[in-house]
């Protein structure tokens, strides 16, 4: 059988592939039928494309495999881009930011917004935010999603004005007088945001557009949504799996071909995914780019809502150790759950204790047997350095955003301030053998994958003028690039993915900088942006 004809041939600084001990590189790839077919001296590949090809010439620029972001929340991105904005804001800024967000909305319409700090809602800013909103509802998150602020109108619809007790998994903040203040934490968020109001139908197809046009122009091709943390508010025929997968799923066919999108569901919904036909990395319908991911669930919170589930209290608030929201026997009943269906699973566990009890749980369960791919654990900001090795051993992918670390520095040194040394531990887990899968957490943190990769070398975010931290844990240049396109391939067992040479998916990004930038990674890396962008040899973007 004769070779494919090569269809277009790029010429520049080729990475055919990153891997943790360097980079694979030639001179030119040959693409035909969305496959590269072709890689080495340019001369070689022009000389096996034959005359009338067409050909790409990038000089001295990178061109690399997409870049894949193993965790974000597609939907949230969008909906957060006609959300009000939070970050940063304390005292009166923070309210005028508010009050005119809420101006031109009718009395019935939700406020969304995201970003507020614990620090900005002290006692006397969370009074005037209560009288400022009082008869509107609103639901304000915090930068980290893990607690949210809700208005009293906001509370009396979800029922919970005058709470008694906190709901299994969360907590409704009360003043020292016993009165709720808007504050709720983990699940507790989530009684409100079953009644909020969200953006949706056609409204929402144009924001979700402008986000996949921003990761094209990054060099992003491929991205793991992180999925609901319930089944409800669906809609449509895929109402069952809650309220984002249903609305990605139900826009597949606007989606196919624009970017290589797994979809996650709720944990709650895995028996409801398999009866809709889904499984873990398997196509949805006739799409070819579009497939069904994990299924999300939550065994702790975050670190800047001090509900990571800890072993020693934090030091920032003695005596709390968190919220551990699943417990081992529901931890094994899910695990029995997935792997009856078909479905893999990516457990939220942030704090050391958290991480522990889900790997304990994948310890008993055993393995999980052919043609499930790995279950992932998602953001491992703290481990203790015997759960290290475990991972590899069980075969659970470390999905972890370096944005994070860089992002929350100031909080371990905080509130983890005797364990800052065992805080995102990547490079021993890479040397314990663990497959390592990077993304951004985006709308939580910034998607750029350029400032996630920054971030994963020096530990830091580029131009903020401090010293790389405990760089001892650091990753390697090429082992940061690996965590964006080979190590989400191998996670998910797609094997013609994450890579460039002969017989893998066109999916490229040529970059406006050149490889000299990438072995670098220094602060150039941070500017770096796509020239063009390819999803299976098919331009998506061009600078």
């Amino acid at each position: 059988m004769s070779a494919p004809r090569i269809e277009l041939v790029i010429i520049g600084d080729v990475v055919l592939q990153a891997t943790p001990a360097g980079f694979e590189t030639a001179e030119a790839i040959g693409i035909a039928g969305g496959r590269v077919v072709a890689s080495g001296d340019a001369a070689d590949v022009l000389r096996a494309a034959g005359p009338g090809t067409r050909v790409e010439r990038f000089g001295k620029a990178a061109i690399i495999p997409g870049l894949h972001d193993f965790h974000l929340h597609l939907v949230g991105m969008a909906r957060a881009r006609r959300e009000v904005r939070l970050e940063d804001l304390v005292g009166d800024e923070l309210l005028h930011a508010i009050g005119n967000a809420a101006a031109p909305l009718s009395g019935r319409d939700w406020l969304r917004g995201r970003g507020w700090s614990e620090a900005a809602l002290d006692g006397e800013v969370l009074g005037r935010l209560n009288a400022l909103l009082a008869d509107r509802p609103a639901l304000l998150y915090s930068r980290d999603a893990h607690s949210a602020w809700a208005s009293p109108a906001a509370l009396r619809r979800a029922g919970i004005a005058a709470a008694e007790g906190n709901p299994p998994g969360g907590r409704v903040e009360k003043d020292a007088h016993g009165r709720v203040t808007g504050v709720l934490r983990e699940r507790a968020a989530d009684l409100v945001e079953a009644v909020a109001g969200r953006l949706g139908g056609r409204a929402l197809a144009p924001a979700i557009d402008e986000v996949l046009a921003e990761l094209a122009g990054w060099g992003v091709t491929g991205v793991t949504d992180a999925g609901d943390t319930s089944p409800d508010n669906g809609t449509g025929r895929w109402a069952a799996l809650g309220d984002r997968a249903s609305r990605l799923l139900a826009a597949e066919g606007r989606l196919d071909g624009r970017v290589r999108l797994s979809v996650g569901v709720p944990a709650e919904a895995i028996e409801a995914a398999a009866e809709l036909g889904l499984a873990t990395g398997n196509p949805v319908g006739e799409a070819t780019t579009v497939r069904a991911g994990w299924a999300k669930a939550y065994a702790d919170g975050a670190l800047g809502s001090r509900t990571a589930a800890l072993f020693e209290p934090y030091t920032c608030a003695p005596g709390d150790t968190g919220i551990l929201r699943l417990e081992p026997d529901a931890l094994d009943d899910l695990l029995s759950r997935a792997r009856r269906s078909g479905i893999g699973l990516a457990m939220h566990a942030i704090g050391d204790r958290a991480v522990a009890t889900v790997l304990d749980a994948f310890d008993r369960a055993g393995p999980a047997g052919h043609g499930l791919p790995p279950h992932r654990i998602e953001h491992l900001q703290l481990l203790r350095p015997e759960d290290r090795p475990r991972l590899a051993r069980l075969d659970v992918t470390a999905s972890v955003q370096p944005i994070h670390c860089a992002a929350d520095r100031e909080h371990v040194e905080r509130c983890w301030s005797d364990r800052a040394d065992l805080a995102y531990p990547w490079r021993s887990l890479a040397e314990a053998g663990t497959r390592l899968a990077l993304g951004s957490d985006a709308p939580i943190e910034s998607a750029n994958p350029w400032h996630g990769m920054f971030a994963a070398v020096h530990r830091r975010l580029p131009g903020d003028g401090t010293a790389d931290w405990h760089a001892e844990e650091a990753l390697s240049p090429a082992a940061a690039l690996a965590g964006y396109t080979s190590g989400p391939a191998a996670a998910g067992g797609h094997g013609d993915e994450g890579h460039l040479r002969p017989g893998g998916i066109a999916d490229l990004a040529v970059l406006e900088v050149g490889l000299d930038a990438l072995r670098a990674a220094d602060e150039r890396l941070g500017e770096a942006r796509s020239l063009l962008t390819l999803v299976g040899g098919v331009e998506v973007h061009r600078a």
